[in-house]
């Protein structure tokens, strides 16, 4: 959806104790909102909008259990939401559009970062790659095993890529299967042991209630979350719930919510010679923490709205769904299967640019920590290796 928030800082120095918190605050973070234009709802229109009703619901239920809302930041242009409900632009996220991508109105990466390196002359972008291995090449530098499909899936081409110097930036499971297939099929033996280790799911939990007749939460709902409730410091059960609209539609009454909890559980991945493919290693009992931590959280809402969990909308007649992720981390943690910016031990010339670095865990959307980390990293590798 865009989400944008900045972690507490407390949690980041714990889950990141080696990286410079103040270098991060003070000027990571910073460069990376503006490098991907992150902005905030307009308050008063906020207020006054049917289209984050739904919001204002959730807000009033959290305050009556005494707990603290925030708005949350955003790549989407709030500006244009505006428009859109106006009626003089074309309508992106106010006609539905968000999981497989908006069509309007998001800064997305073709906007800012792609826009800017594709700006220099020194970047070429092609689609439909996939990169299946990786290994040195004699010469010095590496050389990659890429294949081109169509958009059926049908592979079309496999051709080899050399390169002086690697970044990988395929994402938590992306990357860490690049490597970990490299290691465990002997293109690049001398990887950490760390590769694949490390792996969360950012404590993601969903959740629904159902509310009163009179809780109206409107048929019109803007699909970029605005709003949080931030119970985070709360030291025995830390929680930041997003208020995530339903938009169906109609009138549902149904209040829906994305919790990021803190799971302290980790899974890894393993090879699969027979299928060429890493295997996550991660148990349903590991969600655990987060379904309870969400459910004390909502539990006490429930109780003071006198209202009650929807059962029928994850399947398996449950309260809480957490058979999936939006926020996979780890894979290739920083410090461990790299160094402290991302140089991936063992090889020279290697790196990792993605959220496989973070350990599995952040307290909020972890995209904008990824994009900092990013900056950081590249700074120091810029100033420090060989080019």
């Amino acid at each position: 959806g865009g989400m944008a928030p900045t972690p507490r800082r407390s949690y980041f120095a714990e889950v990141l104790p080696q990286v410079d918190a103040e270098e991060m605050y003070g000027t990571y973070y910073p460069r990376a909102r503006a490098m991907l234009g992150v902005n905030t709802v307009d308050p008063d229109w906020f207020e006054s909008t049917e289209w984050y009703r739904f919001a204002r619901v959730s807000r009033k239920h959290a305050q009556n259990t005494g707990l603290r809302t925030t708005f949350v930041p955003n790549v989407y242009d709030f500006g244009y939401m505006r428009r859109e409900a106006a009626g003089t632009a074309t309508r992106s996220a106010l006609a539905g559009e968000v999981i497989y991508g908006n069509n309007h109105g998001k800064q997305s990466v073709d906007k800012t970062y792609l826009a800017a390196a594709l700006g220099t002359g020194n970047v070429t972008i092609e689609t439909m790659q996939r990169v299946v291995a990786v290994r040195q090449d004699p010469a010095g530098g590496y050389v990659l095993t890429v294949r081109t499909s169509d958009i059926t899936g049908k592979v079309t081409q496999v051709r080899e890529l050399g390169c002086d110097r690697l970044f990988l930036g395929a994402g938590s499971l992306g990357t860490t299967e690049i490597l970990l297939r490299a290691r465990e099929t002997g293109t690049l033996p001398a990887l950490s042991d760390r590769v694949g280790q490390g792996w969360g799911t950012n404590g993601n939990v969903m959740t629904a209630r159902a509310n009163h007749l009179w809780d109206t939460v409107g048929a019109n709902q803007a699909t970029m979350p605005a709003l949080g409730i931030d119970d985070w410091d709360n030291a025995a059960n830390p929680v930041f719930a997003e208020i995530a609209p339903l938009p169906m539609g109609i009138e549902h009454w149904i209040s829906m919510y994305l919790a990021i909890t803190k799971n302290p559980e980790r899974g890894h991945f393993t090879y699969d010679a027979a299928t060429d493919s890493a295997r996550l290693r991660w148990t349903r009992d590991q969600n655990a923490p987060s379904v309870a931590a969400a459910k004390n959280l909502f539990d006490r809402i429930n109780l003071r709205n006198v209202t009650m969990y929807r059962y029928d909308l994850f399947g398996e007649n449950k309260a809480f769904a957490d058979t999936f992720t939006y926020h996979p981390l780890g894979g290739c943690v920083l410090g461990e299967a790299t160094d402290g910016y991302g140089r991936v031990k063992g090889y020279r010339g290697l790196y990792v640019t993605d959220g496989s670095l973070v350990p599995g865990s952040l307290g909020v959307n972890p995209f904008l920590t990824i994009t900092a980390l990013a900056e950081r990293n590249m700074e120091r590798i810029l100033a420090e290796d060989p080019r």
